[in-house]
């Protein structure tokens, strides 16, 4: 009798275990879930302080293309050129960061970019600015845009025979190491105040949000991200680097609060300082606006070290 009272015991108290177990788990998925939607699920606009319009650079030209991404929402993009600058060396394939909106704050460079003989094409990411899309939804939905981006710009008949480059801030940092994992034709890449992968942001803006909670809650969220995004939310610049030959160029700056740079430049610098396929630019005195100098525009001689190293690239 006692040894069968000890078993129902026992059986009692691993149910009740599991049962704990199950509706913890089921708690702290339902809480990742919700902080993931709630840092994700919007619109992006880019302020008027911060736009640009073509009247600005009377040089450049662009012309309006269209073209699909994962879940059939229409994308918007822009070709960029100087007409006068005849003999065009690239194309470089800009991805904007997250938050301000998308492409058309950075038409400064794209103007700078064009007169040194380079196609960019840019577009909007998945709601932002002209691009279709009620929310963004997740980060790993830049490296699918700048994907589908990728794919349509080699299609477009006047620059579908150049060299490719890649440059990308901050979000779009991030989507060019890990695009590269599908694009190893790519000539360059330069990403600027980029990450790793895409649960590197979650870990550290969790953490701000809720504290040494987020390290629980990180596997939950994967999974959900791994629900929404397939082997998207599995990928890293770390494997894109290593799907691939090219150049690449990694910048950041050391007091970068928005996402720290042991989250990027310290962690491809372990692997790749010694290399010389890689150009690692630290700035001491920068935050996440990496690409910004002293007096908050953007900075073009950052932008000149970027061209020429584009221009080593050129083959």
């Amino acid at each position: 009798m006692k040894i069968r009272k000890r078993r129902r015991l026992g059986l009692i108290l691993t149910c009740v275990v599991v049962a704990l177990l199950i509706g913890g788990s089921v708690a702290l998925y339902t809480l990742a879930v919700s902080i993931y939607d709630s840092s994700f699920n919007y619109r992006c606009t880019t302020p008027e302080e911060y736009s640009f319009s073509m009247e600005e650079f009377p040089s450049m030209s662009r012309e309006r293309h269209t073209f699909t991404s994962d879940q059939g929402q229409t994308l918007v993009g822009y070709l960029y050129e100087y007409d006068e600058v005849a003999e065009k060396k690239g194309v470089i394939v800009f991805a904007h960061g997250l938050g301000a909106g998308g492409q058309c704050g950075y038409m400064d460079i794209f103007n700078y970019m064009a007169s040194c003989g380079y196609y960019v094409f840019a577009y909007d990411a998945t709601a932002n600015d002209e691009s279709e899309g009620d929310v963004i939804g997740g980060l790993p939905q830049g490296i699918i845009d700048l994907d589908y981006a990728i794919n349509y710009a080699q299609t477009i008949e006047q620059i579908k025979d150049l060299p490719f480059m890649l440059m990308g801030y901050s979000w779009g940092g991030m989507s060019v190491g890990n695009v590269l994992i599908n694009h190893p034709e790519v000539e360059a890449a330069v990403t600027l105040a980029g990450w790793n992968k895409s649960m590197n942001m979650i870990d550290y803006r969790g953490c701000e949000m809720v504290g040494g909670v987020a390290k629980l809650l990180l596997p939950f969220a994967s999974l959900y991200e791994y629900t929404k995004y397939g082997d998207y939310a599995f990928s890293t610049a770390m494997k894109g680097f290593a799907a691939t030959d090219c150049e690449i160029m990694i910048v950041h700056g050391e007091v970068d609060d928005t996402i720290p740079i042991q989250y990027g430049y310290d962690t491809y610098y372990k692997k790749y300082g010694d290399s010389d396929r890689f150009v690692f630019k630290k700035y001491e005195d920068r935050d996440h606006l990496v690409m910004r100098d002293a007096e908050g525009n953007h900075d073009m001689a950052l932008m000149a070290e970027i061209v020429a190293f584009f221009d080593s690239n050129v083959k």
